[in-house]
């Protein structure tokens, strides 16, 4: 049994990975693996004892060097090109597609147009070379007669970027177009009531975040007061309740610290944000990804596209995981520089990843007084001013808070830049993250090392190294350094990345037939840092890439606060979830609902509730008996005590969970809720679950909360269904 489970594991462990059916890299890692040898994986590789002697080792061991090289040294660019002619094909077909009244199919293709169009100048036999603005022309004439100025403005924007470049027709019916649209967004814009086509435009481009319950956390990013954190020795570091919490709460808030879209979303998601297309954008290089826009095209422009650009088709078609591709994000974003900051820090003897952020690392020819940049002189006023608050309130009015207001007075956009620099200091908490490291085997770090070792080779391929060793060189120690990054990326996402999903609503009722569909994963590090419950206290949702977690029933001080990592027990055995936990996770579940094993659905019933004494600080929980009518005798405390109230108030739940399920019939959410949260305080109050009709109160609660994530439901009218390939 041992054995199987053991290799149930290493089977869980691999698909982390890589894909255990296509794709060159397991072709690679098994052709290596056989000229290594197991004896030598063991003995050998398995004495090494940090992430760099192993990437270096892939690299210089003369068992497998050559045959390392062999196939890494052939690693080149590969990428779906721009092309003038699919381009003008798309326009045509999108104008005569617009003609015969055809919108969502013209969009379709005008869009397609858009995203496949070189840049101007770049293929002159084509529309003489300005393919692109006569697409990004085509398109916002038509956003034009959808009644959609604002979106056929932000094409033309983009066409004004070039307009010195056009040639005389195409600069007069721009300027034509634009001073229509700019009549018709006035229009728009005195209207008391925004048309629909105006709400679909702004659908995707504004994130609005929900506050956090309770105020937020001065030490855990992104939570709530709620919340800390405690270190046992048994569950490691987890998430329990600072204060009381109540279902509905808000607990965390959090953007991810990398994110990466699933490669089948590519042609209807942004590739940055995560939202649906509305009027996509692409890459000045490429045909692979498309951008909502501008903000999100630059963004990733300026980051991790830069460098994953031309490798996008090669990183797909190597059969890696998402997680693997997750991983080297985390290294593109940050580009060179940013990653050997992260090394050194993490390689110094008293680092603490537990802090927030560190400083850029220093050289030796900086040793003595430095002087503050202004973000640095901005985060230093905000932490003097938060302490100031903390020690003697905020009534009276600070020198420091009189000094901030008139700060903001002279840049109203202070808060935005400062949020910019925060996000430019080297988050470490990621790093802390449990990567089980000790318990790996020598064959799991051997796979790894290879995955991290193609990697370097692509991101050596693309020009993201400064000084770039040649391929019969032995990489040089930053290039080794970034490796070593991207074997600890690839043993840590194994364990606390998070599937993101957006919501698709049932065809013809809100939520019969909804689902979560899941576009990417990304690593959250507040998030992850909750402990796993069969019978999870929280549910989560997400808003484009940001997680929102709130709790679905009420919780005291001290209570542990945990999410699902996956297995319900309503859904799957005992023995089920904890194959499956021990497989994924490398833990057997001990939660309350697999020490008592509780029943799945079938067999659940709103008989197996149990009653709290009513006795203050007893902990019995009685069975529920036909009759309560009569005092009983609690064993515990050894009172007589009446339990009837506490069934009465049991019952009244249980008639407040049919009105919740009753208003999502209805299609009314925040009702439902309402009758929910109500219910579950007073049912936690007086009772211990299982208890069938609390459970699947729950389970609605949740799909109530989701209804204010990102959501979706196909429009066969609407410009959200777009799917660009």
């Amino acid at each position: 049994m041992a054995e199987t489970e053991g290799g149930y594991r290493n089977v869980c462990s691999l698909e982390t990975l890589r894909s255990g059916k296509k794709g060159f890299f397991r072709d690679f890692s098994e052709n290596v693996s056989r000229v290594a040898g197991e004896q030598w994986i063991s003995k050998v590789f398995g004495r090494l004892t940090s992430d760099e002697e192993r990437i270096r080792t892939i690299f210089t061991d003369g068992k497998i060097k050559d045959s390392v090289s062999e196939t890494l040294n052939r690693t080149s660019i590969l990428y779906r090109e721009k092309d003038g002619n699919a381009s003008r094909t798309k326009r045509l077909e999108g104008l005569e597609a617009a003609a015969a009244g055809e919108r969502r199919k013209a969009l379709l293709l005008l869009s397609q147009a858009v995203l496949r169009a070189p840049s101007p100048g770049k293929c002159r036999t084509i529309d003489r070379g300005f393919g692109l603005p006569l697409a990004f022309l085509a398109r916002a004439d038509h956003f034009l007669a959808s009644d959609q100025p604002a979106l056929a403005l932000e094409d033309l924007s983009f066409v004004e970027e070039m307009n010195r470049d056009l040639p005389a027709e195409l600069r007069v019916q721009f300027a034509r177009t634009k001073e229509t649209c700019e009549k018709r967004k006035g229009e728009n814009e005195k209207s008391v009531v925004p048309t629909e086509s105006e709400k679909r435009s702004r659908v995707g481009l504004v994130v609005a975040l929900p506050r956090l319950s309770g105020g937020r956390n001065a030490r855990l990013p992104a939570a709530s007061a709620l919340l800390e954190i405690e270190e046992t020795e048994m569950a490691g570091k987890r998430v329990i309740a600072a204060k009381r919490i109540d279902p509905g709460d808000r607990l965390v808030v959090e953007a991810p610290h990398a994110s990466t879209l699933l490669p089948e979303f590519f042609g209807t998601h942004c590739q940055h944000c995560f939202s649906r297309f509305v009027a996509p954008v692409g890459c000045s290089d490429c045909s692979s990804v498309a951008f909502c826009g501008r903000k999100c095209r630059d963004a990733a422009m300026a980051s991790y596209h830069k460098y994953e650009c031309k490798i996008l088709a090669l990183l797909i078609g190597s059969g890696m995981s998402v997680l693997s591709m997750l991983a080297l994000r985390m290294v593109t974003q940050r580009g060179e520089t940013g990653c050997y900051e992260i090394y050194g820090a993490l390689n110094q003897p008293d680092v603490a990843t537990e802090r927030v952020t560190t400083r850029p690392l220093t050289t030796a020819a900086s040793d003595g007084p430095t002087k503050q940049s202004k973000s640095a002189k901005r985060r230093s006023r905000r932490k003097r001013l938060r302490n100031t608050r903390r020690e003697g309130g905020t009534r009276g009015g600070t020198e420091e808070e009189e000094t901030e207001q008139q700060r903001k007075k002279e840049n109203p956009r202070a808060d935005e830049d400062d949020a910019k620099d925060v996000d430019d200091d080297v988050d470490l908490r990621v790093y802390d993250l449990v990567t089980h490291e000790k318990r790996r085997t020598a064959k799991d770090f051997f796979e790894r090392s290879l995955m991290a070792a193609f990697l370097l080779k692509c991101l050596q391929r693309v020009g993201f190294f400064e000084k770039t060793t040649k391929d019969e060189e032995t990489p040089n120690d930053r290039e080794i350094a970034v490796a070593s990054l991207l074997l600890r990326h690839l043993q840590l996402l194994q364990f606390n990345a998070h599937e993101v999903f957006e919501t698709r609503l049932g065809a013809e009722h809100r939520f019969r037939g909804s689902r979560p569909v899941y576009l990417g994963v990304a690593i959250y590090p507040t998030v992850a840092r909750f402990n796993h419950d069969c019978y999870p206290a929280v549910t989560r949702y997400f808003l484009g890439r940001f997680i929102v977690i709130r709790a679905i029933r009420s919780l005291l001080p001290g209570d542990v606060v945990a999410e699902n990592y996956g297995p319900i027990f309503t859904k799957r055995t005992l023995e089920e979830r904890r194959r499956t936990l021990a497989g994924r996770y490398w833990f057997r579940c001990e939660c309350t609902a697999c020490r008592e094993n509780w029943p799945r659905f079938e067999a659940l019933t709103n008989d197996h509730v149990r009653l709290r004494c009513p006795t203050e600080g007893c902990s019995k929980l009685h069975r529920r008996l036909r009759d309560f009518d009569s005092p009983v005798q609690c064993s515990t405390c050894r009172r007589k005590v009446h339990l009837k109230q506490s069934l009465d108030c049991v019952r009244e739940c249980e008639q407040l969970y049919a009105r919740g399920f009753a208003a999502m019939e209805e299609e009314e959410p925040e009702r439902a809720l309402k009758a929910f949260f109500e219910a579950a305080n007073k049912f936690h109050r007086v009772a211990v679950p299982p208890h069938k009709d609390t459970h699947l109160a729950e389970i609605a609660a949740s799909a109530c909360m989701a209804d204010e994530g990102t959501v979706y439901r196909l429009d066969s009218l609407s410009s959200e269904s777009l799917h660009i390939r």
